[in-house]
């Protein structure tokens, strides 16, 4: 299970918190010398400062890979997608408000990336669990993550009851 972040800002630094409780071997990538710091990411395996796109370049990807790509101001994230949106990674996501999903998809749809690829993104990144706070858009991240992980839709698990006792939320639709 590897995590690779691409920035260290503040959603970045809560999606590896909450990650290094679930034992990802955690890589974060940036080119902020102020934010990329072991004092911030102090159990992750590795920090690479530098051109984010060369290092995402020379990253090992595998099935058991998830990226999250949130660089400052979105500033290197099309860039990033474009290096990794071929690999084997089992998770690719982005942090993104409407503009930036529209933007991206024409975009990959302009350079011919197939669909199998293009599906694979999740952009916005994270469930809508409704919040808006960096550690509340870290845990619906993760929780995607989590859900892709395992196959999983990231609906509830929750039982419910009716007048014959308990019954899988399934079966009351």
């Amino acid at each position: 299970m590897e995590l690779l972040i691409a920035g260290s800002g503040s959603v970045a630094l809560n999606i590896y918190r909450i990650a290094a409780i679930l034992g990802y071997k955690i890589t974060v990538i940036d080119n902020r010398a102020e934010t990329l710091t072991r004092e911030r990411f102090p159990e992750a395996r590795e920090l690479w400062l530098g051109d984010i796109v060369e290092l995402l370049k020379k990253c090992e990807i595998s099935e058991s890979t998830s990226i999250v790509l949130a660089t400052y101001h979105h500033e290197f994230d099309e860039a990033a997608l474009l290096t990794v949106i071929r690999s084997q990674a089992r998770y690719i996501g982005i942090l993104g408000n409407k503009h930036k999903v529209t933007a991206y998809f024409s975009k990959l749809n302009e350079l011919n990336i197939p669909a199998e690829f293009i599906n694979r993104v999740h952009i916005p990144i994270g469930l809508d669990l409704g919040g808006q706070k960096s550690a509340e858009i870290a845990l619906g991240a993760v929780a995607e993550i989590q859900a892709v992980k395992y196959g999983r839709s990231g609906g509830f698990v929750v039982l419910q009851h009716d007048m014959k006792g308990i019954v899988e939320r399934d079966e009351l639709f």
